[in-house]
C-alpha cells in the first residue's frame, strides 16, 4: 500500500461515518482501521493511537445519550417530584455514602473511574475490566452494552415520584349541566324582562356607570404589577478566607470556583492514585479542604467560606416614599 497523508480531521469525519452504520459488538477496532485504510488508500497505523481515542469518545457517548433518553422517559410518564434514582447499599458504598443521585451522573461517574484506572480491556476498549471495586456492583462479563441494564438493579425509581396530576373532569357531564342551567336562567330572564322592563333597563344604565374595582397586587409586586424577581442560585458570592487568597478575588460565582479548584487539582496531581474519587490536598488546598474529601462532598467544604450577598434597601426608594405620602396628605384650612 503506498504511503498517502492523511490529516486527522479527515480521519475523524470518516470514522464517525463509519460508526454510524458499523454493527459495534462484532466489529473490533482493527476492523475498522482496515476500513479506513481502504478508504483512503493508505496505511494508518501510525493512526492508531488516534483511531482508537475516537471509538472510545464515540461508545462513551453513545452509553451516555441511551442513558439520558431512558430517565427522560421515565420522567415524562411519571411527572412530579425533583428527586434522582435511590442508589443501593453496595452502590452507595461505592459513591462514598450518597443514596440518592440522578442515573446519568451515576454513568458518568463510572465512566470517569473505569478511565481513571484504566479497566478497559486493551485488545478490546468495548469490554471493561472489573477490579475489586466494580466487582462489587457487576457481574462478568461487562461491556459497554450490558452496563446499563446491570445497573438497573443498584439505580431504583424513587417512590416520592409520584404523579401530581390531578383526575380529569367528565367534561361531558359538566357540559351538560351548563347546559341545563344556561336554559334556566334564559326562562328566568324573560320571565323578569316581561314583569319588570323599566327595572332591567335601570339596572342596566347601572352597570355600564359603575366603575370596574382594580385588583390589588399581592405583596412583592411592583408598581407596573410585575412580580419582583429574587437573585438565582449560581449568581455571585462572597469569597471568605482562607477560600479567597487561592481564588485572588472577593466575589466570584460557585462555578467558576469550582473549576480553578479542579484545575488546581488535576495540574497538581491532587488525586488519590489508588482511588480517583478522592482528593489529596496539599499544603494550598489543605488551608480550606480537610480530608477526607472526595468529588462528592468537596462542594459540602466549601459551603462554608462562601455567602450570599446581601441586598440592601437603597435609601433613595424610601425618601421618595416618604414624600409620595406626604404630597397625598389632605390639605386643611
Amino acid at each position: 500500500m503506498t504511503p498517502k497523508a492523511v490529516t486527522e480531521d479527515a480521519i475523524r469525519t470518516r470514522l464517525r461515518e463509519i460508526l454510524e452504520t458499523a454493527d459495534l459488538q462484532k466489529q473490533t477496532t482493527k476492523m475498522l482501521r482496515k476500513q479506513l485504510e481502504a478508504h483512503f488508500e493508505a496505511d494508518l497505523s501510525g493512526h492508531k493511537k488516534l483511531i482508537r481515542a475516537e471509538i472510545d469518545a464515540y461508545l462513551v457517548a453513545l452509553t451516555t445519550s441511551a442513558t439520558t433518553t431512558a430517565e427522560a422517559t421515565s420522567e415524562a410518564s411519571k411527572r412530579g417530584g425533583g428527586y434522582g434514582s435511590l442508589l443501593s447499599p453496595e452502590m452507595s458504598a461505592f459513591f462514598g455514602g450518597a443514596h440518592e443521585m440522578p442515573r446519568t451522573q451515576v454513568v458518568k461517574a463510572l465512566w470517569d473511574y473505569i478511565k481513571t484506572n484504566n479497566l478497559q480491556n486493551p485488545k478490546d476498549r468495548r469490554k471493561i475490566i472489573l477490579d475489586e471495586e466494580l466487582g462489587k456492583l457487576f457481574k462478568a462479563p461487562l461491556t459497554m452494552f450490558n452496563m446499563n441494564k446491570q445497573l438497573s438493579r443498584h439505580c431504583k425509581t424513587d417512590d416520592r415520584r409520584k404523579s401530581t396530576a390531578k383526575p380529569a373532569v367528565k367534561k361531558e357531564k359538566k357540559k351538560a349541566g351548563s347546559a341545563g342551567s344556561a336554559k334556566k336562567k334564559a326562562t328566568n330572564g324573560k320571565l323578569k324582562a316581561k314583569g319588570g322592563a323599566k327595572k332591567a333597563s335601570s339596572a342596566k344604565s347601572k352597570a355600564k356607570t359603575k366603575p370596574k374595582k382594580k385588583k390589588v397586587g399581592a405583596a412583592g409586586t411592583a408598581a407596573d404589577g410585575s412580580k419582583k424577581r429574587g437573585g438565582g442560585g449560581f449568581g455571585t458570592v462572597v469569597v471568605l478566607e482562607p477560600l479567597r487568597s487561592f481564588m485572588g478575588t472577593n466575589e466570584a460565582s460557585r462555578t467558576e470556583v469550582v473549576k480553578k479548584i479542579w484545575d488546581y487539582i488535576k495540574a497538581n496531581n491532587c488525586k488519590d492514585p489508588q482511588d480517583g474519587r478522592n482528593i489529596v490536598p496539599d499544603s494550598t488546598l489543605g488551608k480550606f479542604l480537610t480530608p477526607p474529601v472526595n468529588m462528592f462532598n468537596m462542594n459540602k467544604q466549601l459551603s462554608q467560606y462562601l455567602e450570599k450577598i446581601q441586598k440592601s434597601k437603597s435609601p433613595t426608594k424610601s425618601l421618595c416614599s416618604q414624600d409620595s405620602a406626604a404630597t397625598s396628605l389632605p390639605v386643611t384650612n
